[in-house]
């Protein structure tokens, strides 16, 4: 059995960014219906498949401040701090009137260990599609459809990871999460774009387009996201660097590359992030003048 494999980049994208790129073994992965039904309740006391009515989930306890640290952790590229701040919500919350925050975590491990060790965020990502299911709690499903989305899209299953991803920013679209899981799908789909990590010529040119879409709105998107706003423009602008690259766009490299680098710094992102939109920029020898 192999090893499980060590993430070296933070990303797809940074995958593209540096091609070529040493391919990396995919993982078979069955994917289950990305959707979430909820049995329809009939006239009697029952659901129309004969079931007793689930019972509602019981009240939350308020979220505890370690989790919003743990979800910032993540966001900004310190992945390994955050493993460490969520891993005991999730691992130690598990009331009925704590899944809110242990499911919340678990979608967030799932989106860190997808960066680093991929294997790892299976069990998370399965316990906070579980955490959504009993609470239909529009944050909970989002965050779950965030880990189960990043999750496959290291694996290149690109159709399953666009399915979670877009249902996550069906669940919450104003939010933290439903913004960063646009970031995402805008991945999945330059992947698409390329047909694998690994390929040097873009099979799919009009897929890149849709990323860029994609990217758009999540910059219209983070502008509400409160404390979380300058981490995610600078992965959106990021995003939007990395298409203007590969369609010769110098000048929107350019300036996104630079609005990239100066949200990054702004919201304490790690040098990992940085050195993204830093070398897109060197690369393309832009002058250092911010474009507008």
């Amino acid at each position: 059995m192999n090893p499980p494999m060590k993430r070296t980049i933070p990303s797809l994208l940074a995958l593209l960014l540096l091609l070529p790129a040493c391919g990396k073994e995919k993982k078979g992965t069955t994917s289950p219906d990305e959707g979430t039904t909820v049995a329809t309740p009939g006239s009697d006391g029952e659901t129309e498949t004969g079931d007793p009515k689930a019972e509602p989930p019981p009240p939350q306890d308020p979220d505890p401040a370690e989790l919003t640290t743990g979800v910032h952790q993540v966001l900004t590229g310190h992945y390994e701090d955050g493993i460490t701040t969520l891993q005991p919500i999730y691992e130690g919350m598990r009331e009925p009137s704590q899944y809110r925050a242990s499911g919340l975590a678990a979608g967030w491990l799932a989106v860190a260990h997808s960066q680093i060790v991929f294997e790892n965020a299976e069990e998370p990502a399965a316990y906070a599609l579980e955490m959504a299911g009993k609470l239909q709690d529009p944050e909970v499903m989002a965050v779950a459809k965030l880990g189960r989305g990043a999750f496959l899209l290291v694996q290149e299953d690109y159709a399953a990871a666009q399915q979670a991803l877009e249902a996550a920013t069906a669940a919450s679209p104003g939010s933290a999460p439903g913004t960063y899981a646009r970031v995402l799908l805008a991945e999945t789909q330059i992947g698409t774009a390329f047909g694998s990590a690994s390929n040097t010529q873009i099979e799919r040119p009009e897929d890149l387009d849709v990323a860029k879409a994609s990217y758009q709105a999540a910059v219209e998107s983070a502008e509400g996201t409160g404390s979380e706003r300058d981490i995610l423009l600078g992965r959106a602008k990021e995003g939007l660097a990395a298409v203007a690259k590969y369609q010769r766009d110098q000048e929107a490299l350019c300036s996104n590359a630079f609005a990239s680098v100066e949200h990054y710094q702004a919201a304490g992102a790690s040098t990992f992030l940085l050195d993204g939109p830093a070398r897109m920029a060197t690369d393309a020898k832009c002058d250092g003048k911010k474009k507008k």
